[in-house]
């Protein structure tokens, strides 16, 4: 079993006793250089522990790597420090590692046990991934049986794969380290199981709160567009990488509050900047956010295709079958329906909408009906310039007489565009 600790002795004296009522033998702490005294408190109070020490905060991928170079066991059961193991934890999620599943996920409920806080996995296309179920009561929900990727929090995993895929990609730090794992293992040819059975209670991320949101909101873009980079096949890869920057771009613009059909764009961000508004700062920062996580990874892109040409060089299942376990590749990440729009426009140019398995996004209806709406007016056009092509020339009705000399005159004033598209207003009154 192991465990990352970072200044968390409170979580510790909870988690720790669980975990020992387990009788599993080994249990592993990888202690990310806290200054609360964990590690004396480990060495007093459970000599028994192994611990490992980093000098400073690794995050989270490079010390579970760590601690399965140094274990000794053909099993790794990862579970945060923030968390208390139920006694049938490990029991009953060994018996789902068999034939192709070298994973497992395990169900992870709120402190008290009501309510779901991992329920299985999903992915949106440019790798953002969110927790199913999170949030519900534990009996409104129902379980899968296998799942794209678990939770880093509570998981297990056999130590030769784990080893032999490379571990978490160390370069994350923390968030979306086991997203990428489980495309990865699915990509290799194995499976990722799902034991409801298997449960731990959890705090509630109490570790990331205290850092700064920014940087957490900063790993989660950085981290979802690597996710996205290294792992889909190439004829993917191709259209998405170009797509991803684009669309990381005009997140910053959505988040930054410019404001482009306006002359003063930045009126309404500084106004709030300056009355110390929170919300527009936290607001301004993610813009930055999204610009710097592009940024980082365009630097580092030549590191992420190597990474890239290893996990493709395993492949042994396709984008086909493993896009079936996105759930909601089309979800909305931004509620701003110009964003909506344009990105809608390039899936479509792209030729990404047909998902294996998904369901429609509401923002694909409301693109349909957009388009309905304009293939309307278009046809209502189209009418009014073949009426006026077949017939205004030679019997115009009075108020077509009367216009078309005006549109002669506007044609002097404003253009043909302009003047024919008033004209045409004119005739369809007057039809």
């Amino acid at each position: 079993m192991i465990t990352v600790n970072w200044n968390g002795l409170g979580h510790l004296q909870s988690l720790l006793p669980s975990l020992e009522r387990l009788e599993a033998g080994e249990l592993i702490v990888v202690d990310n250089g806290s200054t609360d005294g964990s590690q004396q408190w480990l060495r007093r109070e459970h000599p028994g522990v192994r611990l490992l020490e980093n000098p400073v905060n690794e995050g989270f991928a490079q010390p579970c790597n760590r601690a399965a170079e140094a274990a000794g066991r053909p099993v790794l059961a990862l579970i945060n420090n923030d968390m208390r193991a139920h006694p049938d934890w490990l029991r009953s999620a060994l018996p789902r590692l068999e034939g192709d599943a070298a994973c497992v996920a395990c169900r992870i409920l709120d402190w008290e046990g009501r309510r779901v806080d991992f329920n299985g996995s999903s992915l949106q296309y440019l790798g953002y991934a969110t927790q199913k179920d999170a949030g519900r009561l534990l009996e409104e929900v129902s379980s899968p049986g296998r799942v794209l990727f678990p939770c880093g929090g509570a998981m297990l995993v056999s130590r030769r794969v784990f080893l032999e895929l490379g571990g978490f990609d160390a370069d994350f730090f923390a968030i979306f380290e086991d997203v990428d794992l489980g495309w990865r293992l699915w990509s290799a040819g194995y499976q990722v199981a799902f034991a409801p059975e298997s449960v731990v209670y959890h705090r509630g991320h109490a570790s990331f709160r205290r850092r700064p949101g920014e940087k957490v909101r900063y790993l989660m873009h950085r981290n979802a567009l690597l996710t996205a980079l290294k792992n889909y096949e190439e004829p993917l890869f191709r259209k998405l990488l170009p797509l991803a920057l684009v669309l990381a771009v005009k997140r910053a613009v959505v988040f930054s509050g410019v404001r482009k059909e306006g002359f003063h764009l930045w009126e309404e961000t500084r106004h709030g900047l300056e009355l110390g508004d929170e919300r527009v700062a936290a607001r301004v920062l993610d813009a930055l956010n999204h610009l710097v996580a592009a940024d980082d990874v365009l630097d580092t892109l030549e590191r992420t295709l190597a990474k890239r040409e290893q996990i493709q060089a395993r492949r042994r299942r396709s984008d086909r079958e493993i896009l079936r376990l996105f759930e909601d590749p089309l979800r909305v990440i931004v509620d701003d329906p110009e964003y909506r729009r344009g990105e809608a426009r390039w899936l479509e140019r792209l030729d990404l909408l047909n998902w294996p398995g998904r369901p429609a996004a509401d923002w694909e209806k409301e693109a349909l009906s957009s388009r309905r709406r304009q293939l309307r007016r278009l046809d209502r056009e189209l009418e009014a310039r073949q009426w006026l092509a077949g017939h205004a020339a030679t019997t115009p009705p009075p108020a077509a007489r009367r216009d078309l000399k005006g549109l002669l005159g506007s044609l002097r004033r404003m253009g043909l565009p302009a003047a024919w598209r008033q004209f045409v207003e004119t005739v369809n009154r007057g039809i």
